[in-house]
């Protein structure tokens, strides 16, 4: 394998990185006499997808296991080197080794909602009764973390009420699965659009994923036990048709209502991670976390340092260490002034294999 120098701006803060990978694609800070220059100015140890479904297209539809290993090696290709997986129909992503081809994957495996608690193409229903065996399951099998549905529109007459939404478990069977997944070693991730967030903030659950209904004193006691968030903002900022002037009035009422969140969550601090769930990208989620009011550092560590710390632990969430395999991409320009950036890296490498 040919040797690399690196010289290059590390992100997100700006710090000097000197080193490079050597034959084997192992991290070194004293690259070989005849390395060559790796391209690239700025350099960063991997983006991170905090939050996305490589099993499910829009619509919502579940995506066969060939399908899912594509999206897996898409990511690597794009410089992601950690996603984490939240939800897949069957728990298919369990199937997929956690490392595949250099592409660290945390996966969630099924969803747990209770009938009529979810899309029905893309879960099998769990009883509050089956809740824990279900979560217990999950982590014997492999699961990181166990995605609770925390809340969903309900059924009215056969028909899903977007406007409707309300609680899927009782909150004592929330904390019933909360303690028996940290017995197991895991972690849980609720998925939550209402003011049931403080509910399920203060069951113990680990992170909130979208959580536009938090509120300060969630996201206080939230960041008081090291938990996150995740508002996967392509997700619930989704543009609303320009002939549905209600939706879009609520679109901005909500947009408004995450700057404040974005604002409590930093003053807080709690760890904001960056997801692009279904229908998103990590170029534009972190440039909406930037537009919603998080500065450009902080918005870049949400996919990157700051993600890969929460989301690994020790040692294992260090950046460039020696004798580790490469895991980095680097840009030509600084993803802090263009987020756009982050879609056109110079150059990855994730479990040192060059893939650009």
């Amino acid at each position: 394998m040919t040797p690399w120098r690196v010289t290059a701006v590390g992100l997100p803060d700006g710090r000097p990185v000197e080193g490079g990978i050597d034959r084997h694609g192992r991290w070194t800070d004293t690259p070989p006499a005849d390395a060559e220059p790796l391209p690239g100015r700025f350099v960063l140890a991997g983006l991170v997808d905090a939050h996305c479904h490589l099993s499910i297209a829009d619509g919502p539809r579940p995506l066969p296991l060939p399908e899912a290993r594509q999206n897996l090696r898409a990511a690597q290709q794009a410089g992601i080197t950690l996603v984490r997986d939240m939800g897949s129909p069957g728990a298919i992503t369990l199937q997929m080794p956690l490392a595949m081809e250099g592409a660290g994957l945390l996966p969630a495996g099924r969803f747990l909602a209770p009938p009529g608690g979810y899309f029905p193409e893309l879960y099998e229903p769990v009883t509050a009764d089956d809740l824990v065996q279900a979560a217990r399951d999950q982590i014997a099998a492999g699961a990181r973390w166990v995605k609770l549905i925390g809340d969903f529109p309900v059924l009215d007459q056969g028909v899903r009420r977007p406007d409707l939404v309300a609680p899927t478990y009782a909150i004592d069977d929330v904390r019933r699965l909360v303690e028996a997944v940290h017995a197991a070693g895991g972690r849980v991730a609720a998925h939550t659009t209402t003011a049931w967030a403080a509910d399920l903030v203060a069951a113990g659950v680990d992170s909130i994923e979208h959580g536009d209904a938090l509120t300060g004193d969630a996201l206080r006691a939230l960041a008081a036990r090291g938990g996150a968030w995740t508002p996967t903002l392509c997700a619930v900022l989704a543009p609303a048709p320009a002939d549905d002037p209600a939706r879009r009035r609520r679109l901005a009422e909500r947009r408004e209502r995450l700057v404040h969140l974005l604002d409590e969550a930093v003053r807080h601090r709690v760890t904001v991670l960056a997801g692009t769930d279904v229908v998103g990208n990590l170029p534009r989620e972190v440039r909406l976390l930037t537009e919603l009011g998080l500065p450009p550092r902080s918005a870049l560590a949400a996919a990157s340092s700051d993600a890969r710390r929460y989301l690994l632990t020790g040692d294992a969430a260090g950046d460039f260490t020696p004798g580790r395999p490469a895991n980095l991409v680097t840009y030509h320009d600084d993803p802090r002034d263009d987020p756009d950036v982050l879609g056109r890296p110079a150059a990855t490498f994730a479990a040192g294999r060059r893939l650009h």
